[in-house]
């Protein structure tokens, strides 16, 4: 049974989410706290498995009591967020910095199907983090920039050697080459383990980066509202046409599929593929046909099997292909499910990718 812990202000909301979390077998709310301070004694004397919790409360807010938890007894933590608009949405995602592991919007009741799926996604996050302890990741001073790209043929930065796993090829090895763009798709954990990589990356980085992450619908812009303040790299809503440029990351607005050709971003139609849209396997099978052995795909942390399939065209086409090891995840099953399928050329933690994509893009290929 999975004992969770709901923290939220208003008294009307914890009984909504009391209701959607029973609903589930496996998880039974052993307590509630109407304020931060109240979440984090709770905590310490019921040991849930997990805590969803609220940002904006009374006297000790949520981002306060998250860090005080992680201090204290670190547990798995489920932002469950009404905050609307970039700006108010950064607070929630400031959370994953305290170490909080997803962040999800408070389901709405202006539809029926809407409410259902919303709830679906609490309970199926709470079941993914209960057995997980939290990933803190080493924050980037604010105003700070990321380690100078070095030219061609320069000396590389030193770092410590990479602990990466190389798993057995299936079609051709990757490519040598600098790929011409790189593809992320993540779900949950995946917020902070951008976070984490795109800090670490130089502002000069020079492949494009298309990234696919679940996420609540309308909250793509405060994840990047947020991304901005962590990374030296311009974040910004894919467009649909819009030039492909270094130092860039493109974040996939709800409700469109991701692709690239001509040097260009495209936003493609089509049907959710397994309930997503975005989808990682629409990202990485659009890059393998328009640029091949010319791409490169990356798997983070994340529920269910999205991206695997993709993965594998992109891989069997000659392209660089990784994903994030299952130390680091918070959820080691897109990955899981990508590496079982003969996707993943390269497996690694995440406080090795930064470097690993460094050295893509100096054109070392994966050796």
């Amino acid at each position: 049974m999975i004992r969770v812990l709901v923290a939220d202000d208003s008294r009307a909301f914890r009984a909504i989410l009391r209701t959607i979390l029973s609903r589930s077998p496996e998880i039974e709310v052993v307590g509630e706290a109407r304020d931060g301070e109240e979440a984090v004694n709770q905590v310490l004397a019921l040991r849930p498995d997990v805590v969803t919790m609220d940002v904006r409360m009374p006297g000790k807010d949520g981002l306060e009591a998250i860090e005080e938890i992680m201090r204290c007894r670190p547990t798995p933590v489920v932002v469950v967020s009404a905050e609307v608009g970039p700006l108010n949405q950064e607070t929630s995602f400031r959370a994953l910095e305290m170490g909080a592991v997803e962040v999800l919007a408070k389901p709405r009741a202006d539809s029926r199907g809407r409410f259902e799926k919303e709830a679906e996604e609490i309970r199926m996050a709470v079941r993914a983090v209960a057995a997980r302890t939290s990933i803190t990741r080493r924050r980037r001073p604010p105003g700070t920039a990321g380690p100078a790209f070095p030219p061609r043929g320069g000396p590389a930065p030193a770092r410590r050697p990479l602990s990466r796993q190389a798993l057995s090829p299936t079609g051709p090895l990757p490519s040598p080459a600098v790929p011409r763009v790189l593809g992320i798709a993540a779900s949950t954990g995946g917020p902070a383990a951008l976070a984490r990589i795109l800090s670490e990356l130089p502002a000069g980085f020079p492949i494009p980066i298309l990234v696919v992450q679940h996420i609540a619908d309308g909250f793509e812009g405060g994840l990047v509202h947020w991304l901005k303040g962590e990374s030296p790299l311009h974040t910004k809503i894919a467009e649909d046409g819009e030039d492909l440029r270094p130092s860039t990351v493109y974040v996939a607005p709800g409700g469109s599929h991701l692709g690239a050709s001509g040097g260009a971003v495209r936003l493609l139609g089509g049907e959710p593929v397994r309930g997503f849209r975005p989808s990682g396997t629409v990202l990485f099978r659009t890059l393998a046909r328009q640029y091949g052995p010319g791409a490169a795909g990356l798997v983070l942390s994340g529920m269910g099997e999205d991206g695997a399939e993709g993965l594998k065209t992109l891989r069997e086409s000659g392209a660089w292909t990784g994903a994030q090891g299952p130390r680091t995840s918070v959820v080691y099953g897109m990955p899981r499910v990508a590496v079982e399928r003969g996707a993943v050329a390269i497996r690694l933690e995440l406080e090795e990718i930064a470097a690993a994509l460094l050295k893509l893009a100096r054109g070392a290929g994966s050796a």
